[in-house]
């Protein structure tokens, strides 16, 4: 990941008992577009994006860049974890000088449900452990949005603080593979 430090990009890829966590590929293109399309998944994070945009945008091979992994179910994309340095200029740090990694998540409504989304970015949470040990994670979801809420609580993330950002309230959280002492 460029801004994750010497961190060898791709990985081999991920594989879960059910699932497996690879880069991008040509095949995934048309999961993409849906994904950013879904009215359901653009709930919480600003809307759908318009379809015919979205088909003019969205290249060959969609969204091959460090730090992206594409959740593959028997095959097929059915969505996709991120892994970024959040920008220093957000609300929400742990860091004195921020640039935190931070996990985010989509998955496409007919996947929800499942426990798809806990088992990948549980593994994506391992993968991070040993390629950047002590690295803190960082996790932020709108209050509203139960689903994400759960997850991150299921995932071992805790609270750091909630604030005001795009229009809604923010809750912001913290997962460390170190054990915190004291």
């Amino acid at each position: 990941m460029t801004e994750l430090g010497a961190v060898a990009w791709p990985p081999a890829p991920i594989r879960t008992e059910r699932l497996v966590l690879r880069e991008p590929e040509a095949r995934d293109r048309a999961a993409f577009i849906e994904l950013f399309a879904s009215s359901e998944v653009g709930t919480y994070i600003g809307g759908p994006r318009p379809r015919d945009e979205l088909e003019r945008a969205v290249p060959e091979v969609p969204g091959r860049r460090p730090g992206l992994f594409v959740i593959d179910l028997d095959g097929a994309m059915i969505g996709m974890i991120t892994l970024n340095r959040r920008d220093a200029e957000r609300p929400g740090h742990v860091r004195p000088d921020a640039g935190e990694a931070e996990l985010g998540y989509m998955l496409l409504p007919e996947a929800w449900g499942y426990g798809y989304a806990a088992e990948a970015c549980a593994a994506v949470l391992d993968w991070c452990a040993d390629a950047l040990p002590g690295e803190p994670v960082v996790l932020c979801t709108r209050t509203a949005n139960d689903r994400s809420m759960r997850l991150a609580a299921k995932l071992g993330f805790t609270e750091v603080g909630t604030f005001e950002e795009y229009g809604a309230e923010q809750w912001f959280g913290v997962w460390s593979s170190v054990t915190p002492s004291g």
